[in-house]
């Protein structure tokens, strides 16, 4: 009976392409969009080279490799319209003669500032800028002081001394690390944003096709007592059918994961998996618990993001408050978190709890039933 259920769901066009695809579309989407305010949140800072000196382009090379702030490469025109636009916090300028002041060891005021009242980052970027002035003023002086040292000890030196010098010093900014970790990176760090989202969009389509419990109740499940598999086996045939749709698209989801971001851990596909199952055990449990199909799209679609905002298939949750984070722990969501290959030791917990819900709402799917007059 589940495999003819089966045949019947794949004859509708448009409910096969909303299981297969849709998760996948509203997950791409939504990281890109997420992608793109994490990265607008930002604070921009201008950069204007008017100098066009190796030192110049090695300070704006540095800065544009911060991760905290977003420094923008433009020209002094460009700049002062985005400043006056309030596009930008500030603007560091390099000025004509920047190489020239850094070699002869001034370092005060040699970068123009050009800020507003309502620059808000301005002090902070102010001290990454020095630190980057310092490094290279204190790689000259150390270079000069090198050469200085082989005039008075009459030491032969090669042309390529200062350079040397100059290079030796700059590598004595890079510290060396007290201790070091080899590990075998099981998949991609961009992993971690899409498996949670997709597990959202999954959990709100499982409850949105999970309807046919109530359009069918009238009229379907009073002769279903009649027949011989009963209306027990009709419910247990028609969930088994989509929870094979689901896993199946959960399959789909790992590949395209796997071929875009490069996922090795295929312990993330049995997490989709486990929680597919979850999702369509949830959803015909809540389905069994409305009388109206439009009340149960609206009490779906408000648990569904609560769940998944408490879960952190949005953002970390502690980050809000350290009892929420634990009680995400007791969530089928958190399961999605994982990215890698873990004992079944440290995960006993998050399996326990969606074997857990996938009982529990199969007996309460069950005792609802029984009350169907």
């Amino acid at each position: 009976m589940m495999s003819e259920k089966i045949k019947q769901l794949l004859k509708r066009p448009m409910l096969v392409i909303m299981i297969f695809f849709l998760p996948l579309i509203g997950t791409i989407i939504s990281s890109s969009f997420l992608a793109k305010v994490q990265s607008d949140s930002k604070i921009p800072v201008a950069l204007v080279d008017q100098d066009h000196s190796k030192m110049s382009r090695q300070v704006v090379d540095r800065l544009q490799k911060t991760t905290e702030i977003q420094f923008i490469s433009l020209n002094e025109e460009q700049a002062r319209k985005q400043l006056a636009k309030n596009k930008i916090d500030s603007i560091f300028m390099f000025p004509n003669g920047f190489q020239q002041e850094v070699e002869a060891g001034n370092y005060q005021g040699v970068i123009d500032l050009l800020t507003l009242p309502s620059s808000v980052a301005t002090e902070a970027v102010r001290e990454v800028v020095a630190s980057e002035v310092t490094r290279l003023t204190t790689n000259v002086k150390a270079a000069n002081e090198v050469r200085f040292l082989y005039r008075v000890y009459n030491i032969h030196a090669g042309p390529d001394l200062w350079k040397e010098a100059y290079r030796y010093t700059d590598n004595q900014w890079k510290p060396k690390p007290l201790m070091t970790i080899d590990y075998e990176a099981q998949g991609s760090a961009q992993m971690t944003g899409y498996v949670p989202l997709w597990g959202f969009f999954t959990l709100l389509l499982c409850c949105l096709t999970s309807d046919w419990m109530i359009k069918e109740r009238k009229h379907l499940f009073k002769r279903m007592k009649t027949m011989q598999k009963g209306l027990y086996g009709y419910i247990r045939s028609v969930s088994a059918a989509y929870a094979v749709l689901y896993v199946f698209q959960a399959l789909i989801s790992f590949a395209l994961f796997k071929w875009l971001y490069g996922v090795e851990s295929y312990s993330v596909l049995l997490y989709m998996c486990i929680y597919v199952i979850v999702c369509v055990a949830f959803s015909t449990w809540l389905a069994s618990e409305s009388q109206r199909v439009g009340s149960y799209y609206m009490i779906s679609v408000v648990m569904v993001t609560g769940l998944s905002i408490i879960g952190g298939s949005f953002f970390p949750v502690g980050e809000l408050s350290a009892t929420i984070e634990r009680i995400s722990q007791w969530l089928p969501q958190h399961l999605l978190l994982y990215q890698h290959a873990l004992p079944l030791t440290f995960i006993w917990k998050e399996i326990a709890v969606s074997i857990a819900c996938i009982c529990l709402c199969a007996f309460k799917i069950v005792w609802n039933v029984r009350s169907i007059k």
